[in-house]
């Protein structure tokens, strides 16, 4: 679908980027067809409510989570302006329109064409995991088919389809979102593995597993009846049917599900248990995720050949492009003297969700260390520190993903020896967490 007009009261320029066009609009803003100083194509996305603080410092950190996700995955980011009065974002322009639009204009992709999809978003999807990022909005419309392969964009920041219609607890594309989604979850890794099956049911045959009709009726089929694979090819069928487990315990990995994919085979496949996995078993998963993202570039090549005519022509589509990936420079390094001291102990106190929702957590670091633990409930999670800030009176932290437990990024404050500001964001997505940890 190529841009429409720009519209009244649409700005000409921002920064040095001509904008010649509209892409899209979407709950977090306007995204624009535009072109660099060099004349380059590039997508740019004017950020509503940029004046926001809140907002400014959401936006920051979704960029940071896009860094660490691998080139391959997603749209690349060439510049961000978050400081000025209107916050944009200008990402790479991926010229293909989005799976959606691909199989609504041309109906479900078949044989080769449908099982390189299946790999290559799978192989992205175990990247973009490996990188502590849950997308929590895996769906047609944010898979975007370019000519050398297809880019998720939009993860971690996707808005409701009909934000007025459902609980604000729920995030995700009905169609597509997991049973535990809808019980208030607000995203793991294992949501994603079912969005993305689900997905890949509706490039095979033109409709999602659980149907498109009323919001109801469509919840009601994914916690309550198996999902509808008519029409979609053996093995992969199988492959579907794992990931479309109620039980998000009986699902694959992104990592496992790519290795079912290029090989395996469902029936042969050892699924690693899922069951709150140690935070001492992360490193591990860590290297082969960066596995996947090395070899999935060559398998690209190995698999789809010259790219294809006649599917890649269409303009940049779907709800928003992305804010992520790598740009600018690159995050600051680990300060080598790890955590300083003044932070060092077991903190504990109350962390509010949005505003609303309460639970309490205890952090535990180690001065010198790069690493500590963080626990909520039932969940025990790898903290790694980022960068020291002010003199190493600010701290930025990652809690690592481990299974169903959602990982994220944290910013600690030191008030006085004894009490620091907690304020964190899940999933590099729009769930914000803040609260006071006293040292116990």
């Amino acid at each position: 679908m190529p841009a429409g007009p720009l519209q009244p009261g649409d700005p000409h320029v921002l920064g040095d980027f001509q904008l010649v066009g509209r892409l899209g609009e979407g709950g977090q803003g306007i995204v624009y067809d535009a072109r660099s100083p060099a004349g380059e194509r590039v997508a740019v996305k004017l950020v509503r409510g940029g004046s926001d603080p809140a907002i400014r410092r959401r936006l920051a950190r979704e960029l940071d989570s896009a860094r660490r996700v691998a080139h391959f995955c997603t749209a690349r980011i060439l510049h961000a302006e978050l400081d000025a009065a209107a916050p944009f974002v200008v990402s790479e322009f991926i010229d293909g329109p989005s799976l959606y639009d691909r199989v609504r204009e041309r109906g479900p992709l078949r044989d080769g064409e449908l099982d390189r999809l299946a790999v290559n978003t799978a192989a992205a999807l175990a990247a973009v995991h490996s990188a502590g990022v849950v997308h929590r909005d895996f769906k047609p419309a944010n898979v975007l088919l370019g000519p050398d392969g297809p880019r998720v964009v939009d993860f971690g920041i996707a808005q409701l389809a009909d934000a007025s219609t459902m609980p604000t607890s729920i995030s995700g594309t009905p169609p597509y979102m997991a049973p535990e989604q809808l019980g208030g979850v607000h995203g793991s890794a294992a949501a994603d593995v079912f969005s993305w099956a689900a997905t890949i049911v509706y490039a095979a045959t033109g409709e999602p597993p659980f149907g498109n009709d009323t919001v109801a009726a469509v919840f009601s089929r994914i916690l309550n009846t198996a999902p509808r694979l008519d029409g979609v090819p053996s093995p992969l069928r199988e492959t579907l049917a794992h990931c479309l487990a109620k039980d998000p315990e009986a699902r694959p990995t992104a990592h496992e599900l790519w290795v079912m994919l290029i090989g395996v085979g469902p029936q042969t496949a050892v699924l690693t248990p899922k069951r709150r996995r140690p935070a001492s078993r992360l490193a591990a998963a860590a290297g082969v995720g960066f596995a996947v993202a090395v070899t999935a570039g060559i398998l690209w090549t190995a698999l789809n050949g010259s790219p294809e005519t006649g599917a890649q022509t269409g303009a940049q589509t779907g709800p928003e492009p992305a804010v992520e990936s790598q740009t600018g420079p690159a995050p600051a390094p680990v300060p080598a003297e790890g955590i300083p001291e003044s932070f060092a102990g077991t903190w504990s106190g109350d962390v509010v969700r949005d505003g609303s929702t309460t639970f309490p957590v205890t952090l535990t670091l180690d001065g010198g260390e790069q690493s500590g633990t963080w626990r909520r409930a039932d969940c025990e999670q790898d903290v790694r520190l980022r960068s020291t800030r002010e003199n190493g009176a600010v701290l930025e932290m990652s809690i690592v993903q481990a299974g169903q437990c959602v990982g994220g990024d944290i910013t600690l404050v030191l008030a006085d020896p004894a009490m620091m500001k907690f304020e964190g964001q899940e999933g590099g997505g729009s769930a914000l967490y803040k609260g006071a940890l006293q040292k116990g």
